[in-house]
């Protein structure tokens, strides 16, 4: 069984959709060879230079038990590397002056996050960001938080019950290092969960909604969320394990301290983030953060890590060809069937994507990915188009629908108001067709490949975008 699955990964780069700006036969090989000795069945990678993607290729299998190949658009779990967006919702809020990261916890808490061992002593929002909270992880515990599919306890909940000295899960012992707040660096991720949660107290919405709002739809990360209720589950790569020589498919999964892990996105999505940090705060003439939280975020913050923690943003040797390494900022994540790796280079604009569905080290193939950028030249052509995708309104308020949805290719559009051109984007923004509607107001998408495309309905004083699924 294990041969045939190592000659299916080798063929499957023939299948890969999409089409990779500069090609290389040479990286397409070490990655194939890396994911053999990983036990990986499927991998996506991205590099970004100079504010363009120049290199997207996925490879392998995102279902080994359905078959289903990679593909530049697959989305897969994150894990870890949603700390950086969890970060990212907080240094919004801080920059907006609705909290400063200096400020105790308690001040937006409803119940107070106290280290029994140091009563006194405060927990601050940089605390929470750097891993010097001196919050644990009792991972027996937290293990209890796990589900199959999207979580079923809330993370206002799910806090109380760990934090509150009255929460069933509170454990002083071992919920709590001994050492004092601001002390020492340990990586915690509930700690994460709780910053997710202060997302919510300060900003009076749902974190999840609230990265929706500010994140997500601001640089136009059209495939992804924090629940699979969000997302087109048949587009999302499954977990697997390996073992004896075969692979296992395990089911989606959940966790209900979410925001430390929960995330999941695809390497295009992930393109448009790591730009948005290497042109200080901006993504298609849109800001996500200003210059100067970008600057702290990505600054070695004062705690006994050795120098190399930043704001969630943690610093990483990547090995260059000719033997000496380069700090890159940036987190892995590593879950069950999963492992991520996403690490920039504000010095050259040059940052790096691995997602992989299955438990291994990428780093290997950062290395090869990062030193393959630096032979490549930027074009020139700029950031990827910014399509956004909600569906709902007309600019003039007006409602509409598009269905089936999903689709085999017919899409019927109901419309309240004249619509005078079609236009359909992929999801890199690429145009494809454009057409005016029907009479009888049906699209055919049926030349098409499946996946997930953009709709963009104009009219006199009316536009709106949708998103449809097109499957086969």
């Amino acid at each position: 069984m294990r041969h045939m699955i190592l000659l299916l990964l080798l063929a499957l780069p023939l299948l890969a959709l999409g089409q990779n700006p500069n090609p290389s036969a040479a990286l397409d090989a070490f990655i194939l060879e890396e994911m053999q000795e990983q036990n990986v069945p499927g991998m996506a990678t991205v590099i970004v230079k100079g504010g363009e993607i120049i290199w997207r290729k996925g490879y392998g299998l995102a279902d080994v038990a359905g078959n289903v190949p990679v593909s530049d658009n697959t989305i897969f779990s994150l894990a870890s590397i949603s700390k950086l967006f969890t970060g990212t919702a907080l240094m919004q809020l801080a920059e907006d002056g609705q909290m400063d990261l200096d400020d105790p916890i308690n001040t937006f808490m409803p119940f107070d996050v106290v280290n029994p061992s140091h009563p006194s002593t405060a927990i601050t929002f940089r605390m929470l960001m750097t891993h010097t909270s001196s919050i644990q992880d009792n991972e027996p515990v937290m293990d209890t938080y796990y589900s199959q599919g999207d979580p079923t306890i809330s993370l206002a909940d799910l806090m109380e019950r760990y934090f509150s000295p009255t929460g069933e899960d509170y454990d002083a012992e071992n919920n709590f290092l001994t050492s004092e707040p601001g002390e020492a660096f340990e990586y915690s991720n509930i700690a994460t969960a709780l910053a997710g949660y202060l997302v919510e107290r300060v900003a009076q919405m749902p974190f999840d909604t609230y990265c929706n709002q500010n994140i997500f739809d601001r640089i136009c990360m059209n495939n992804s969320s924090w629940f699979l209720a969000g997302l087109d589950v048949s587009q999302i790569a499954k977990p697997h394990t390996f073992e004896d020589g075969d692979y296992t498919t395990l089911e989606h999964y959940g966790f209900a301290d979410y925001p430390d892990g929960q995330l999941r996105s695809n390497v295009t999505d992930l393109a448009h983030f790591m730009i948005a940090f290497l042109q200080q705060g901006t993504f298609s003439g849109n800001q996500l953060l200003s210059s100067a939280s970008v600057a702290e975020m990505l600054s070695a913050q004062d705690s006994d890590d050795g120098g190399v923690m930043g704001l969630n943003w943690y610093q990483e040797e990547i090995f260059l060809e000719d033997g000496g390494t380069v700090a890159m900022w940036g987190h892995n994540g590593g879950e069950t069937g999963v492992s991520t790796d996403l690490y920039i280079n504000p010095a050259n604009g040059i940052g790096v994507a691995v997602l992989s569905n299955a438990e291994g080290d990428n780093l290997f193939v950062v290395d090869e990915l990062y030193n393959y950028g630096l032979s490549i030249a930027a074009t020139g052509v700029g950031n990827p188009p910014c399509q956004s995708t909600d569906v709902g309104e007309f600019v003039a308020g007006e409602t509409f629908r598009l269905y089936p949805n999903p689709t085999n290719g017919p899409v019927f559009i109901d419309r309240a108001s004249e619509v005078t051109s079609i236009q359909v984007f992929n999801m890199q923004g690429a145009l494809l067709l454009e057409m005016q509607p029907n009479s009888s107001n049906v699209i055919d998408l049926s030349e098409l490949p499946s996946g997930i495309y953009s709709l963009r309905l104009t009219g006199d004083n009316v536009a709106a975008t949708g998103r449809v699924v097109l499957m086969d």
